[in-house]
């Protein structure tokens, strides 16, 4: 019921009163106008009994008026229970009984049209007069809640339009008619009663509320003048405090180590501090106001104009971030390099931005040499090393065959050494740490083993100025891999060596060889402390690893493998090189 009267309601009054509150005065309203409509109903019975007492049979009449009399003293008695306990139910429940009343109510009067039709026509329309009349009486008091006044429409003039239509006849039927566009006028009528009614009470509620919100009003007025006279003190002591944080800031700004410019939405300079004017060349004066295209090259002007006014376009919060490499233009016609840091700012309704400059010449200078020096020395160090490693793996390949055991032994050893200064050597010249990996080229056949025994021995020394020993597990298995032996022995160097910054003095590192699933592994465990799970974790994380383990993780992901560090059950930690092997053939050569 609640929701029909929220529709009816529409938007013709504002929407300050309560739903809840709003259909309790409606209610009350139908209740309020109860007892008067008894009256009306018995003046109206007697009046139709009188009319009808020699056009229908004495008893239907009797048999009527006594139901006509019960609903009414129904309807009484709920009126009088509701006045003496308005708060016994909820609104919504004494608006179901009251629809509940006068829909006994109109079906009273309905049936009057069915059973109390008479057959000569004069008394037929002095019927269809009285329901049509009583309907419209009723309609006054009935519509405050638009659902009740439905429930008394329908029952009385549906009936009467039914009764005629099926009389027969031409004038029955024009009647039924009239009844039936009377009943539309009634519902439409019931609906913009209703209507009117709500916006009464919701006018009655708001100006209810306006007076106690000017009460209020009034005080509040009486604070903030107190308030004004307040802040009116306060804001003399603000401008005081704004020219001296505008003094400070000005200072802040003149003596920042960088360029700072601010540039309004018609892309015009409106501020430079002190170290803008030194990098471009300008003073000042010769700057604000013009457009900012006059620090950036001619040839670049264009696309920066676009760049700013696509910004503002879309609102960006930034352009380019901090470290751009740009152009810069100074007074006296000299480009230079310079970073750049560009945002949006928002000044009242328009866009602005406010750019960070620095002068890089200098850096790029610097990075020039360095480059330069870096080829040199690759080329002045990495040349003799691969002459001698070049040397020493023809010694190793043709002459072993002619040494003693311990001959050959140093000169593997020696082999293994330069092969790991060359490593070395290409790590600290690819200036990342060693996490610069080419990609395999010289990929052929070789075995776990050999690799493992290889390690081992450019990594002893290592090992035993530390105090640990490195050894080979003897059962380790016979796999072959395939790929590129000298990054694959940077890769097993760069984990050993981290397995013997890990191990404790006087214990010993052991390397094995196992098979896994169509995988090779050599493993290299160590019996120190185990590494945490989070320590684990970043080990070979991009951002946080040492630059070896990077490399290692790259060449093992080239040969599509992986590496890996796990905590032993024994103690201590394994790290692992897992790549793609299979078992070597009895006539493969490796």
């Amino acid at each position: 019921m609640e929701s029909a009267q929220g529709g009816d309601t529409g938007g013709g009054a504002r929407e300050s009163a309560a739903p809840a509150a709003l259909f309790h005065s409606q209610v009350h309203l139908l209740y309020a106008s109860l007892p008067p409509g008894l009256l009306v109903t018995f003046a109206n019975a007697g009046l139709l009994a009188a009319m009808e007492w020699h056009a229908v049979p004495a008893a239907r009449l009797v048999a009527w008026l006594g139901a006509v009399l019960m609903v009414a003293l129904a309807r009484y008695r709920l009126t009088a229970y509701y006045h003496a306990h308005p708060k016994a139910h909820e609104p919504r429940v004494w608006g179901r009984y009251y629809a509940a009343a006068t829909l006994a109510a109109g079906s009273v009067w309905g049936a009057a049209a069915i059973w109390l039709f008479p057959r000569a026509v004069l008394p037929q329309v002095f019927v269809f007069f009285m329901l049509t009349a009583m309907t419209a009486t009723a309609l006054i008091s009935l519509a405050a809640v638009v659902p009740v006044a439905l429930a008394f429409v329908i029952p009385v003039l549906a009936p009467l339009a039914l009764r005629l239509f099926f009389a027969g006849g031409r004038w029955h039927e024009a009647m039924g008619v009239v009844a039936v566009v009377f009943m539309v006028v009634m519902l439409l009528a019931a609906r913009r009663i209703g209507r009117t009614i709500a916006t009464s009470l919701k006018l009655r509620f708001e100006n209810r509320a306006l007076v106690a919100r000017l009460q209020d009003e009034k005080a509040a007025i009486e604070a903030l003048n107190e308030d004004l006279r307040c802040e009116i003190a306060a804001r003399g002591r603000a401008v005081l405090e704004l020219k001296e944080r505008e003094a400070y800031i000005r200072a802040v700004l003149e003596h920042v180590e960088e360029g700072i410019v601010t540039i309004d939405h018609n892309g015009c300079l409106r501020s430079l501090n002190r170290d803008a004017l030194r990098i471009f060349g300008y003073e000042e004066d010769e700057l604000l106001g013009s457009h900012f295209t006059q620090l950036v090259p001619a040839a670049e002007r264009p696309e920066y104009a676009r760049l700013l006014a696509s910004c503002v376009e879309q609102e960006a919060k930034r352009l380019a971030g901090y470290g751009l490499e740009v152009n810069g233009l100074k007074r006296d016609g000299t480009v230079f390099p310079m970073e750049l840091g560009l945002s949006v700012m928002t000044v009242g309704a328009h866009h602005g931005f406010v750019a960070v400059t620095r002068d890089v010449s200098a850096r790029k200078r610097a990075e020039r040499f360095k480059s330069d020096l870096v080829a040199t020395l690759g080329h002045e160090i990495k040349t003799p090393l691969q002459s001698a490693l070049g040397a020493l793996g023809l010694l190793t390949e043709t002459g072993t065959a002619a040494l003693t055991g311990d001959d050959a032994r140093l000169l593997r050893i020696a082999r293994s050494n330069v092969e790991r200064l060359a490593r070395i050597v290409a790590d600290l010249l690819g200036g990342d740490g060693g996490a610069s990996v080419p990609a395999p080229s010289a990929l052929a056949p070789l075995t776990l083993v050999g690799l493992a025994e290889d390690t081992l021995l450019s990594e002893a020394e290592y090992a035993r100025g530390r105090h640990v020993r490195l050894a080979l597990d003897p059962c380790s298995s016979a796999l072959v891999v395939y790929g590129d032996r000298a990054l694959l022995l940077r890769a097993l160097s760069h984990l050993v060596s981290h397995a013997v910054d890990l191990a404790p003095a006087h214990t010993t590192i052991e390397i094995a060889v196992t098979a896994e699933a169509g995988f090779g592994v050599i493993a290299i465990r160590d019996c120190g402390t185990a590494l945490s799970a989070e320590a684990r974790a970043q080990l070979f994380d991009a951002a946080g690893a040492p630059g070896g383990l990077r490399a290692a993780r790259a060449i093992a992901e080239r040969h599509g493998g992986t590496v890996g560090c796990e905590a032993r059950e024994a103690g201590g930690s394994l790290f692992f090189l897992r790549l793609p092997a299979r078992i070597p053939k009895g006539d493969e050569r490796v």
